[in-house]
């Protein structure tokens, strides 16, 4: 294999993954070089986030909608318990640590960037550091499919948890709520959003978003708060942001167009660019006639006093 040749191409079409698969998966589809850049394009926008975003202006593109997404996420965690300068959050799969920038930016308090990719973390940190927030922010290097390392025994104190579009690759996302429930301190709150399937979509429609993500099933709506519930969480409640996601799918496949040759040029593979156009292709259209996949904002807090 020539040394300029990606080693890996994050495609996994026809493939849904065993619990003890997927989260090598996870990081072949996100460490590599240029898998991160492809994000920072086609979910950030230059940014560093990179999730699902909500629309509010009709000239609003990936950047714009992902920072709307933040705004929500952050007003959320907030109404769930209050977040104050003593708190600690711990942002779960916190990616390249544009959400984590955020909390510590907007409340003053610690975060804990817990991830998979060592990569991703050097990001994550340098970034942090040139914000001036670097000292609020520490990274935990973690695979929470681990469960022989995962959940921590020594975080200490952990008032609240926020998560976005990272819970799709649990192994058994029961498993991972109720292991979110033993890290937080009582009364602490979760926060997460995820990409599902809708209620009542059949698994082999949502083939486009499997093919291009390290996932077992996808979980669905009234499965999570049936999941929270059981794993010991009171007070749950969930936003159908749904409706974001076609428009969203348009936006990145729109940066895929636009800004094709850029990311070429910045070290995207071109058959892997040309995998993700026939994808999210597929993808805006499927949702447009079937509505097959859903999103949404969760909360929920473990029983205990609420400040």
């Amino acid at each position: 294999m020539a040394a300029n040749t990606p080693k890996t191409t994050g495609d996994f079409k026809g493939k849904q993954f065993s619990e003890e698969a997927v989260a090598a998966k996870v990081v072949e589809q996100y460490d590599e070089a240029h898998a991160r850049t492809f994000y920072k394009y086609v979910m950030g926008g230059g940014g560093y986030d990179i999730h699902y975003g909500m629309f509010r202006a009709e000239g609003d593109g990936v950047f714009e909608s992902s920072k709307h997404t933040n705004a929500a996420l952050l007003r959320l965690l907030d109404q769930t318990r209050p977040v104050t300068k003593d708190s600690v959050v711990v942002d779960l799969g916190s990616g390249h640590g544009g959400l984590s920038h955020e909390i510590a930016k907007t409340f003053g308090c610690k975060v804990i960037s817990f991830n998979i990719s060592p990569e991703q973390n050097q990001m994550n940190l340098a970034e942090a550091k040139k914000l001036g927030v670097g000292d609020l922010i520490t990274v935990r290097e973690g695979n929470f499919n681990d469960k022989a390392s995962f959940p921590p025994t020594d975080l200490g104190k952990v008032t609240h948890v926020i998560s976005c579009e990272v819970f799709c690759h649990a192994a058994s996302k029961p498993t991972l709520l109720k292991d979110v429930l033993s890290i937080l301190e009582p009364g602490g709150a979760l926060v997460f959003t995820d990409i599902m399937g809708a209620d009542g979509a059949d698994e082999k429609a949502l083939k486009d978003f499997t093919d291009r993500n390290a996932t077992t099933e996808m979980a669905r709506p009234s499965g999570y708060l049936d999941w929270l519930k059981a794993a010991g969480f009171c007070h749950t409640g969930f936003f159908d942001g749904s409706g974001h996601l076609l428009p969203y799918f348009a936006a990145m496949l729109a940066v895929c167009h636009k800004q094709g040759k850029e990311m070429v040029a910045d070290g995207v593979p071109q058959p892997y660019l040309d995998k993700w156009i026939a994808s999210l292709t597929d993808r805006v259209e499927i949702q447009k006639t079937k509505a097959v996949f859903a999103w949404g904002l969760f909360s929920a807090r473990k029983p205990g006093p609420l400040y």
